[in-house]
């Protein structure tokens, strides 16, 4: 992950005008209750392998294939956890997450049917904050011994 952040600093392109700040949070996953936390990263590892994928940086894409063959395995093993009797498809997120979960599709789909002028800020974004989705799987996995 370390050297696909570097590897991506070395190619990005500067100039990019960029406000993700919508997806910027104020709280923590460790904050959320264990079914949130399962929606939460579940939607992160969607959105960040979703923004890997985008890239056509040549370069980028040997140095992104372990890390996105990593991150689409966990969401792959993620989606046994959503399925199970702990989140119910009926569980609705609180509020907060809500919210930060609509602010993330909306971008997501800006980014998809735009990808020119809004998809090097949501891919730039997702390379930054890898480290930070790998934190929220783990907060997931620990369930209630998440701190």
């Amino acid at each position: 992950m370390k050297k696909m952040q570097k590897e991506f600093r070395n190619i990005r392109q500067p100039g990019h005008n960029c406000d993700t700040s919508l997806l910027d949070r104020k709280w923590m996953s460790a904050d959320l209750s264990v079914p949130d936390r399962v929606v939460l990263v579940e939607a992160e590892l969607n959105f960040t392998i979703t923004m890997l994928q985008l890239s056509t940086h040549p370069g980028f894409t040997k140095t992104r294939k372990q890390p996105l063959d990593f991150l689409a395995r966990a969401w792959k093993d993620l989606q046994g956890c959503v399925s199970a009797p702990r989140v119910a498809p009926s569980h609705q997120p609180s509020g907060e997450l809500s919210q930060w979960l609509q602010n993330l599709q909306e971008a997501m789909e800006k980014a998809l049917s735009l990808p020119h002028e809004n998809a090097g800020c949501l891919e730039d974004y997702a390379v930054r904050h890898v480290f930070e989705v790998l934190e929220d799987l783990k907060c997931a996995a620990l369930q209630e011994e998440c701190s």
